[in-house]
């Protein structure tokens, strides 16, 4: 069994040996994270699988079913590409779920015009552009008054003197992992045009919230 992931792979020119290996076959099974999705081809491969779709699936990202659509599609792709027929498993709580039956039909145009009718509908790139504005603290409560305090500022100065850029202001929310090499986290989404005058605003309020020492 080969395992592939960034911790057996830290050595210089490893990624490149260990595939050549797998490729004479040295190896059986290949074990990996995403990094043995894409790019690889393999003639001999027959079989492939996925473990734990939905996780992927089920993050807090708008672009979370683009990138399980891609996922599942650029694995199911890498089984029986030489003369032999491949066969692809994919594990999910979901069998019946949009996004994993189109790519298991590896159906693009179906996926294009279902996730850009759900992203017009919801204002998402690439009908807006996102301002993800992150916040990170050992202490919880000053993550959070930071968000607040954050929030604050931009209500005050986009209404004074930016009201005619228009945004969307999402959160403050926590992310999904809230705590991260000991730091907890927060975020505030904007969507918004990423043009002169919005960062001229961002700018403003940053120079303003970096005058509160509490911060």
């Amino acid at each position: 069994v080969l395992r592939m992931d960034t911790d057996s792979n830290s050595t210089r020119h490893a990624f490149e040996k260990n595939l050549i290996d797998f490729g004479e076959g040295k190896y059986d099974i290949m074990l990996g994270t995403q990094m043995v999705a894409k790019g690889l081809n393999f003639e001999n491969v027959t079989l492939v699988g996925v473990i734990n779709a939905d996780q992927q699936l089920n993050n807090d990202d708008f672009r979370s079913q683009e990138r399980t659509f891609d996922l599942l599609t650029q694995v199911v792709g890498r089984s029986g590409r030489g003369e032999s027929p491949g066969k692809a498993f994919i594990q999910t709580s979901f069998p019946d779920s949009e996004i994993i039956c189109m790519a298991k039909d590896q159906n693009y145009e179906s996926f294009y015009e279902s996730e850009i009718s759900v992203r017009q509908s919801m204002i998402y790139p690439p009908y807006c552009d996102i301002c993800d504005v992150g916040f990170s603290s050992e202490k919880e409560f000053a993550v959070n008054k930071g968000a607040v305090d954050f929030l604050n500022l931009l209500k005050n100065i986009h209404s004074e003197k930016y009201e005619q850029n228009k945004i969307i202001v999402l959160g403050p929310v926590a992310p999904r992992v809230l705590k991260i090499g000991g730091k907890f986290r927060n975020r505030i989404i904007i969507k918004c045009k990423n043009n002169k005058l919005f960062r001229e605003m961002i700018s403003e309020i940053l120079v303003q919230f970096e005058k509160d020492k509490s911060h």
